[in-house]
């Protein structure tokens, strides 16, 4: 009988230290995937707060760089402040004209034409038709001048139903 148990317990010794050895490479494997995983979610997690707190700030460095470029351009018209933070790539804001002082809205997007993206500014007036394309660099200048009008209809739609 003593035989039998020694024997038996030699194999659940052995069954355990093999389930063991196993356990713990899978144990590690587990960890180290776990502490990689910790890792890019804080990342992720660290840039998206940054991203968010960071809006006011880009928002206004976005509206002095277009109202330098419309100054350098010779037109009188300025953005005159942020409305409302857009869900999409674009950022809306009100467009002060010249000399009536009239409010009008304006949208900072990304144009894409000809495999690259430029700045672009969209102005709408008060019934919120668009009015005209503002291309913001000289890539923009030359490529707004090849655009078919279909292409410039769809963007005129999407950002007019937009607002």
């Amino acid at each position: 009988m003593r035989k039998r148990q020694g024997a038996s317990q030699e194999v659940r010794m052995r069954k355990n230290n093999v389930l063991g050895i196993l356990n713990s490479s899978l144990i590690l494997k587990l960890k180290d995937t776990g502490i990689l995983a910790a890792w890019i979610a804080g990342l992720i997690l660290i840039a998206g707060l940054c991203w968010f707190l960071t809006q006011p700030v880009r928002g206004r460095y976005l509206q002095v760089s277009v109202n330098l470029v419309l100054e350098q351009a010779g037109d009188s018209r300025r953005l005159d402040s942020r409305i409302t933070p857009s869900p999409g790539l674009g950022s809306w804001y009100s467009l002060r004209t010249g000399n009536n002082g009239t409010q009008e809205k304006i949208f900072i997007f990304p144009f894409i034409a000809e495999g690259t993206f430029f700045p672009c500014a969209a102005v709408l007036d008060s019934d919120g038709k668009l009015t005209e394309f503002i291309p913001l660099n000289k890539h923009g200048e030359r490529v707004m001048k090849r655009i078919s009008p279909g292409i410039l209809g769809i963007y005129s739609r999407r950002i007019e139903g937009e607002l």
